[in-house]
């Protein structure tokens, strides 16, 4: 990241960078890295285990604060509720409150909430996306790939959530296996090896427009999902398409 051009990244998911705060912020520091997000899931709107996931929330927001991030990417998961499922409304009210109490443990740490629309979480499609918009004032994460996966634009997107977008994760993406995808036609991993989400301005998205609505005063992260089969040799793998995302975007106007 660092020889790309990076200077602040976000701490990953389980097994990118260590547990332990003072371990992971080490490694960071020598290499001159900044923290701006950092991401944690859980199933809060089952009454059962719902106050293993918050302590699990109380954790991530803890580590990240530690590490001098701002914003914590929550990802409600689905539980008990299939793919081809919907939440009953009284899962909708417990999902609202859980996240309405998550927002506040991420207050107590000094962060924001970014609520991240995933595929194979409970807000994935458009239709979740709006009902979470109108019925809960949980901060987001506009993550330019998955919300078009799901079926909304992001100047739609920002629209419906008036103000409260936290973070926003840049990328593009083939729309098409996008939309499969959380259509569950075609599984998230099957998605991602077959080049779902590819480096700004070689996929289906007007990156620029795209970007134009959003907010100044919040982090933007260039995000890169890729399957790995080995590990690369030097100068190969991630860093070829994030130094092209990279390159796209410092070329965009604005």
């Amino acid at each position: 990241m660092v020889e790309i051009g990076f200077q602040t990244t976000e701490v990953g998911v389980p097994g990118f960078l260590p547990e332990d705060a003072t371990e992971a912020k080490a490694i960071l520091d020598d290499f001159g890295l900044g923290t701006c997000s950092g991401p944690v899931s859980f199933v809060v709107h089952e009454q059962t285990g719902r106050d293993e996931a918050l302590d699990k929330v109380r954790s991530a927001a803890a580590r990240l604060a530690a590490l001098g991030g701002s914003a914590l990417v929550t990802v409600p998961k689905r539980g008990n509720v299939g793919t081809d499922e919907t939440l009953s409304a009284d899962g909708w009210d417990r999902l609202i409150e859980g996240l309405s109490e998550v927002g506040r443990i991420a207050a107590e740490h000094g962060l924001s909430q970014a609520l991240h629309p995933h595929v194979g979480s409970l807000i994935e499609t458009a239709e979740d996306m709006m009902t979470l918009a109108e019925r809960s004032d949980v901060g987001w994460c506009l993550d330019t790939a998955h919300v078009a996966s799901g079926g909304l634009a992001p100047d739609e997107f920002a629209a419906a959530v008036n103000g409260r977008i936290n973070l926003v994760h840049v990328k593009d993406l083939d729309v098409d296996m996008g939309t499969r995808m959380v259509a569950h036609t075609v599984p998230f991993d099957e998605a991602i090896t077959g080049g779902v989400f590819v480096p700004l301005g070689a996929g289906d998205l007007d990156i620029a427009a795209a970007l134009a609505p959003l907010p100044r005063d919040v982090w933007w992260v260039l995000e890169q999902d890729i399957a790995l089969p080995e590990i690369p040799a030097k100068g190969e793998g991630p860093m070829v398409a994030a130094a092209a995302s990279l390159a796209t975007f410092l070329a965009l106007p604005g």
